[in-house]
């Protein structure tokens, strides 16, 4: 008998870890997310190792009491500062709870030394007694690091042998969110761990590159890390995620959407969708019409990935809300159209038809069953308010708002916050060490 031909079925996106495990259901979540990571490190980093040592007995009889508690290990102070902590371990096996719409990315300030149950605020005596970076702190400083993995790996790396599809760029970036969403930047040099990041998004975007590339990358950004040090950090960065690659990002959906915006705009169900600006009558849409729109699309996107927002939204929606934002930019010829837009006002704006994307949305999917899935009027609701609320967000991104670093960088501020890590984190200390005695030996041998 010929073998049974296997049965293939198809995973929704709702169904995948990326929508079930790793979106979040509010910026309180995030917050909380990076506070616990924040303190935890704190609370390792305060702790004098006599101290340490002598709490182990404790540590070991309490841990038995914690799993059976299902408390998940989240309270015990580790004492290896290069530990790894897992995402699931962190954030624990709890329902996910959705927000509404409006609490969804509220602003929310992260925990301050004021509060009471704050923590601890400097290191141990044998550490020197240096203040401790803040959640703050840590969130402006993972905003910056994620900012600069577009310039090592992607479409604009500075090192053209480092240059690769935008995918890959947004896939490094959400890695090296997703590690820092359970471990803190004082016990995991950041620098490693963006290397990592863009060097594991190669293998998992199926476009590997050298690692001596990425070594040459990080030096022609004036911040190197040697090989040995990406693939131990790419160790690290796997275990942090859980060994959770699945990654989706929005460029695809902005691709898939444009396509089926040309077919659908052309149908009598769309045509009323539409309308061409500056010109005396209406006509049918063509080729590169859209071209400006979509192209604008992709750059808006550009900052989404190195924002907070593949964190709270899904790559769908992200690349709805881009192309409403780009409509909106190629068509005003405003500033948006210079950065985020094709930067042609006049030549091409005249030509870009003025689309309602919220009605695309309501007419493309009502009283449609695709793939078997049901689309109602209640379900189309909520996508269009979550794409709303998140276009509102995308025009933030331009003041530096929700975690982009591409915008109004203080960098006084991050000077004085590289200094006060270097006095407090747990890695990097052996290197000093090591460096001053490199300093040491030559001096000697300068004087001989």
């Amino acid at each position: 008998h010929p073998p049974a031909s296997p049965t293939t079925t198809t995973m929704h996106y709702e169904e995948c870890s990326q929508a079930t495990k790793w979106q979040l259901s509010s910026q309180t979540e995030l917050n909380s997310l990076r506070e616990h990571a924040n303190r935890r490190a704190r609370d390792v980093l305060s702790r004098d190792n006599a101290s340490a040592a002598a709490d182990d007995d404790v540590k070991m009889e309490d841990a038995t009491e914690k799993e059976a508690g299902g408390d998940g290990g989240d309270s015990q102070i580790a004492n290896d500062p290069s530990e790894v902590y897992g995402f699931a371990a962190t954030r624990g096996d709890r329902p996910k709870v959705i927000e509404s719409d409006d609490d969804i990315v509220a602003a929310q300030q992260l925990m301050q030394e004021s509060d009471p149950n704050y923590g601890p605020t400097l290191t141990s005596n044998t550490r020197g007694s240096h203040p401790l970076l803040t959640p703050t702190d840590e969130a402006l400083l993972i905003s910056f690091y994620c900012s600069k993995i577009p310039l090592l790996i992607g479409p604009h790396a500075t090192l053209p042998r480092c240059r690769r599809d935008a995918k890959v760029a947004a896939t490094a970036c959400l890695l090296f969110r997703r590690f820092y969403l359970s471990n803190s930047v004082m016990m995991h040099d950041p620098k490693n761990i963006l290397a990592a990041a863009a060097f594991l998004a190669t293998k998992v975007e199926d476009c590997m590159i050298l690692v001596g590339y990425l070594e040459m990358g990080t030096k022609e950004m004036n911040a190197p890390v040697a090989m040995t040090e990406i693939l131990d950090a790419e160790i690290q960065l796997i275990k942090g995620i859980d060994f959770d690659l699945l990654v989706f990002s929005p460029y695809k959906t902005v691709l898939s959407y444009t396509e089926d915006l040309r077919t659908f705009l052309k149908s009598d169900k769309g045509r009323g969708l539409i309308s061409f600006s500056g010109q005396g009558e209406q006509r049918q849409l063509v080729g590169e019409d859209l071209r400006p729109m979509h192209d604008a699309a992709i750059k808006i996107c550009d900052d989404v990935i190195v924002s907070d927002i593949p964190m709270l939204f899904a790559p769908g929606e992200v690349g709805l809300a881009a192309l409403m934002i780009a409509n909106e930019y190629v068509n005003s010829g405003g500033d948006g159209a210079s950065s985020s837009g094709d930067g042609n006002a006049d030549g091409e704006n005249s030509r870009s038809p003025q689309i309602d994307i919220m009605g695309y949305i309501r007419s493309r999917f009502q009283d449609t069953n695709e793939s078997e899935v049901k689309v109602d009027a209640a379900a189309i609701d909520v996508v269009t308010r979550r794409v709303t609320k998140l276009g509102q967000i995308i025009r933030e991104l331009k003041e530096g708002k929700h975690g982009c670093g591409n915008y109004k960088v203080d960098m006084d501020t991050l000077k004085g916050l590289n200094k006060k890590l270097k006095k407090c984190r747990a890695w990097g200390i052996s290197d000093k060490k090591e460096g001053k005695k490199k300093k040491k030996k030559k001096r000697k041998a300068e004087d001989a």
